[in-house]
């Protein structure tokens, strides 16, 4: 089957996507789902070559709606609640008792998921919090998710999800928090609300600026599909983004050090983390 789009305009495409959100794409790994995604919509369009999408997408995407469901498309959102696990739970029993003590009284402490997918990693800082941190019974705790997805984020407000997405839940906190229905399972009224979540491209420093700054950030599993300059922008947009004294989460396979050297690992049971 012919497509629209060649191999050499592969690279143009990719070269725009990776200048404008930091994300690589791999000709052998992406060239078939980006070509079927060209010829649908240039469809859509009433397009019969790439030059003409390709010239919508670059110049007569005024309000960023086509470039906003191409990254729909080609952005993988593989995740569950409780997700490498031990992390929660050191943020829970130790990382927001330290920042309680250290931090104002009158400040909340704001906690960052990034990039958040469809809600289940920072629902899982919420279950956590709840579950665990007594901390928040004393101080206001706000919870960021964000993500350049936005079907993801129109999922993560409704708080749906299926077998799959809550098969690490414990039962008794699976019980306590969700409803079961003929859909799946959906948190319970009264949590819906408890993440703010919002439409960011981690590459836009003026979206990044504008959501203040935080005193924990989760982003894992995000650098790894990011090449070395991308990584080393995101990490520093972090690095601005934390509040003094406040730490960084990332995946298992992720290391801070091999990016930048401004952070401070720490090592708290057997979970690595990182500190400004």
């Amino acid at each position: 089957m012919s497509h629209l789009l060649s191999n050499e305009n592969f690279s143009k495409v990719s070269e725009f996507i990776y200048r404008k959100s930091g994300i690589f794409l791999a000709e052998d790994k992406h060239f078939k789902k980006l070509a079927k995604y060209i010829d649908a919509h240039a469809k859509n369009f009433g397009y019969d070559s790439f030059r003409k999408y390709f010239y919508k997408l670059r110049f007569d995407d005024k309000e960023g709606r086509e470039f906003q469901n191409l990254m729909n498309a080609m952005t993988i959102n593989e995740t569950y609640f409780f997700r490498e696990n031990d992390q929660f739970e050191v943020l829970a029993n130790k990382v927001i008792p330290e920042l309680h003590e250290t931090m104002q009284s009158s400040r909340p402490i704001r906690i960052l998921s990034s990039p958040c997918s469809s809600g289940e990693e920072a629902y899982s800082i919420v279950l956590h919090i709840l579950e665990e941190a007594q901390v928040v019974a004393k101080r206001d705790i706000e919870v960021v998710g964000i993500d350049i997805n936005s079907t993801v984020i129109e999922k993560g407000k409704r708080a749906l999800y299926n077998e799959r997405s809550v098969h690490a839940i414990p039962k008794n906190i699976l019980m306590k928090w969700f409803k079961k229905n003929t859909l799946g399972y959906e948190l319970i009224e009264d949590l819906h609300g408890t993440v703010d979540f919002k439409i960011v491209n981690v590459f836009d420093s003026v979206q990044m600026r504008k959501l203040g700054k935080f005193d924990v950030i989760f982003s894992r599993n995000m650098l790894i599909y990011f090449d070395d300059a991308s990584r080393k922008k995101v990490a520093m947009t972090f690095y601005d983004m934390l509040n003094t004294g406040g730490y960084i989460f990332l995946g298992h396979a992720e290391y801070m050090s091999r990016i930048v050297s401004v952070f401070n690992a720490k090592k708290i049971d057997s979970t690595l983390i990182y500190q400004k």
